[in-house]
C-alpha cells in the first residue's frame, strides 16, 4: 500500500490504537441495527437494502485490499452520464 509522501508514516499498530474506539461504535451501531431488524415485525428476505448490507460486511471479512473502495462502489449507483438533467440540474 502505498503511502502519500506527505503524510508522516503511521505503524498498523498506531492506526489501531488510534482508530479502535471508532470501529468499535460503528460495529456496535451495525449489531444494534440488525438486532432492531430480527425483532421487527414483517419479512427482510426480498430487501435489495439487507443484501447490500450483507455483501459489504463480506467484503469487511475478506482478505482483498481496498475495503472501503469496494463497499463504496457495492452501495453506488452506477454513473448515469446525464445525471444533471435527471436531477433537474441543468
Amino acid at each position: 500500500m502505498s503511502q502519500d509522501p506527505k503524510l508522516p508514516a503511521r505503524s498498523a499498530e498506531k492506526v489501531l490504537s488510534e482508530e479502535f474506539f471508532i470501529a468499535r461504535s460503528k460495529i456496535l451501531d451495525l449489531a444494534a441495527t440488525l438486532d432492531r431488524l430480527e425483532r421487527a415485525d414483517g419479512s427482510l428476505e426480498a430487501l435489495h437494502q439487507l443484501k447490500l448490507l450483507e455483501q459489504g460486511m463480506e467484503i469487511l471479512l475478506d482478505d482483498q485490499s481496498d475495503k472501503a473502495k469496494r463497499v463504496q462502489l457495492l452501495m453506488s449507483r452506477p454513473y448515469d452520464p446525464d445525471w444533471r438533467k435527471n436531477y433537474g440540474l441543468h
